[in-house]
C-alpha cells in the first residue's frame, strides 16, 4: 500500500521487514550512503534506523569555520510540509567534525586539519528506506527524479544486489599518548583545575593503524557493530576514499518538528563483565561514585545554559540525572535534559548554541576547548563532533561522534578520552579511557607509541 503527498512528491510505502544491516551490506557500495543504525536490539534507545542513498546534492569542506557550516545546512536544507510514518522521510544526513567547534567560541586552534577527512560533510537525500524496531515495520520513501518516478527509483533501489561486504582485517593500532605521556596530559588539566580556569576538561587520545590492503570499510562497520552494538550507531560514506564507522552510545540533540528538544549527556563510565556479580558491582560503583556524578552534573548544567540561548524561557528542565545506563560493553551515567525552542529559533540554531558538545569539551566550555587545543597532541578531526538527520519538518536528531573509526585512503584512525575534574586519578583515566576504546579497536594488536 502506498500514499503520496502531492504537497512534496513524496512517496510512502510500507515494504516487508528486512533487518536493517542486512540490507546496508548489499547497498553498502552505494556512492555516498547513509546508514543511521539504531543497532543495540532490544534496546529501547534503538527505536529507529534509515539507510539513505543516491543525495540530491552535496557539500563537502576540507576545513570550515561553524559559521560557514551553519550557512551550508541553511543552504541545503529544503523545508517541506509532508511528513510519513517515522521522523525523516528525507532531508540532510551529514557529519559536522569537531574542528569548526573552536571557531564558535573565538578559539583558533594549533592544531592544522586532517588533509585527508573533511570538516563538514552534508548531503540532501530523497531516497530512504525507514525501520521501526518497536514494530518492526518497514517504509520506503522516494520522490521523483532525474526523470524517472518515484516508484520506479524505489524499485531499483529494492532490486539492488551488490556483493556482501568482506575484507575487515585486523589492523595494528599505535597510540599516540602511552600510559606515561597520558599521565602528564591529566596532571596538566588537574594543574588547571588547582588553578581555578576550569571545573572539568575532556581529554583525549588517539589511536592510529595503517590501512590494510583489501581493507572493506562496510565489512569492518558490520564487525564493530557485531562487537559493540549501540543504540546511536552510524556508517557515512565520506567521499575521497574516507569513511566514518561508528558506534556511538550518545545523543546529542533531538529536535522534533514541534520544537522539542532532548539532550542525553553521558558522564561516568565502568567496564562490563562477562560474569553477572562483577558486571553488577562494576555498575554498582559506578552509581555510587561521588566523582563521576559531579562530572555528570557539570555538564548537565552547561547543557542547560546552552540550551537557554534558543529556548522558551522556564521550559529548559531535566528530567534524569546521572542515571546508571547499561550498553553493550561499558555501563554510563546519562542525564537527560529537555526544552522547548523560542518562536523564530530552528534545529540549525539550536546546533550553533550548543556545539560543540559540553560531555566532549568540558566548563566552562570556552576555556576548557582553549585547554584542550594546549594539551591534545593532535586535532580532533570529526571525533567528538556530530553526525545529525535534518529533516523537512524541522526535526533533526544527533549523535556525538564517540566509540568510532574514520577510515582514510591511507590510515584508520580512533579516539577516546574523559572528562577531568579536581578529584580524578590519572591512573583511573587511562583505565577508563581503555574500557571504551578496547571494544572498538577490536582484535587489532596494540603497540604503544614510542615516548616523546
Amino acid at each position: 500500500m502506498s500514499a503520496k503527498a502531492s504537497e512534496a512528491d513524496l512517496l510512502i510505502r510500507e515494504l516487508p521487514w528486512r533487518e536493517p544491516a542486512e540490507l546496508f551490506a548489499t547497498l553498502a557500495d552505494h556512492p555516498g550512503i547513509a546508514f543511521l543504525d539504531s543497532a543495540a536490539e532490544g534496546d529501547p534507545r534503538s527505536s529507529t534506523s534509515y539507510i539513505a542513498v543516491d543525495p540530491v546534492e552535496e557539500v563537502r569542506l576540507a576545513t570550515a569555520s561553524m559559521d560557514e557550516a551553519l550557512a551550508a545546512l541553511r543552504r541545503l536544507h529544503q523545508p517541506l510540509a509532508a511528513r510519513g510514518p517515522l521522523p525523516f522521510t528525507g532531508g540532510l544526513i551529514g557529519l559536522l567534525a569537531y574542528d569548526a567547534g573552536p571557531s564558535a567560541l573565538g578559539v583558533t586552534s594549533r592544531h592544522p586539519p586532517d588533509p585527508e577527512l573533511p570538516t563538514l560533510i552534508v548531503r540532501r537525500y530523497d531516497l530512504v528506506l525507514g525501520f521501526d524496531h518497536t514494530t518492526r515495520r518497514a517504509w520506503g520513501f522516494a520522490r521523483p527524479r532525474g526523470g524517472f518516478g518515484a516508484e520506479e527509483r524505489l524499485e531499483r533501489l529494492l532490486s539492488a544486489r551488490g556483493s556482501a561486504p568482506n575484507g575487515a582485517a585486523s589492523p595494528i593500532w599505535s597510540e599516540d599518548t602511552p600510559p606515561g605521556r597520558h599521565h602528564a596530559m591529566i596532571e596538566a588539566v588537574l594543574d588547571y583545575l588547582r588553578a581555578g580556569d576550569i571545573y572539568q576538561a575532556n581529554i583525549t587520545t588517539r589511536f592510529v593503524a595503517d590501512r590494510p590492503v583489501g581493507f572493506s570499510p562496510a565489512a569492518a562497520y558490520l564487525a564493530l557493530r557485531a562487537r559493540t552494538p549501540a543504540p546511536f550507531a552510524s556508517y557515512l560514506d565520506l567521499g575521497a576514499g574516507c569513511a566514518l564507522l561508528s558506534a556511538s552510545p550518545e545523543r546529542f540533540v533531538l529536535c522534533d518538528s514541534g520544537g522539542s528538544v532532548e539532550t542525553r549527556p553521558i558522564k561516568g563510565t565502568a567496564p562490563r563483565a562477562a560474569d553477572p556479580q562483577t558486571d553488577r558491582r562494576n555498575g554498582e560503583r559506578l552509581a555510587a561514585s561521588a566523582k563521576d556524578r559531579a562530572e555528570n552534573l557539570m555538564i548537565c548544567d552547561l547543557l542547560r545554559n546552552d540550551l537557554s540561548r534558543v529556548a522558551e524561557q522556564g521550559s529548559v528542565a531535566v528530567s534524569q540525572v546521572a542515571k546508571l545506563e547499561a550498553f553493550a560493553s561499558v555501563w554510563h551515567l546519562v542525564s537527560a535534559v529537555h526544552a522547548r525552542l523560542r518562536a523564530g529559533e530552528d534545529a540549525i540554531d539550536l546546533l550553533a548554541a550548543t556545539f560543540p558538545g559540553g560531555s566532549i569539551t568540558g566548563a566552562p566550555k570556552r576555556r576548557a576547548v582553549e585547554i584542550i587545543d594546549q594539551i591534545e597532541e593532535s586535532g580532533r578531526g570529526p571525533f567528538f563532533g556530530i553526525v545529525f538527520a535534518l529533516g523537512g519538518d524541522g526535526a533533526m536528531d544527533s549523535m556525538i561522534v564517540i566509540r568510532s573509526i574514520a577510515v582514510t585512503p591511507t590510515r584508520l584512525i580512533a579516539r577516546a578520552g574523559g572528562g577531568i575534574v579536581a578529584d580524578s586519578n590519572p591512573g583511573a583515566e587511562y583505565a577508563e579511557l581503555r574500557a571504551k576504546i578496547d571494544p572498538v579497536l577490536g582484535q587489532g594488536e596494540l603497540s604503544a607509541a614510542p615516548a616523546g
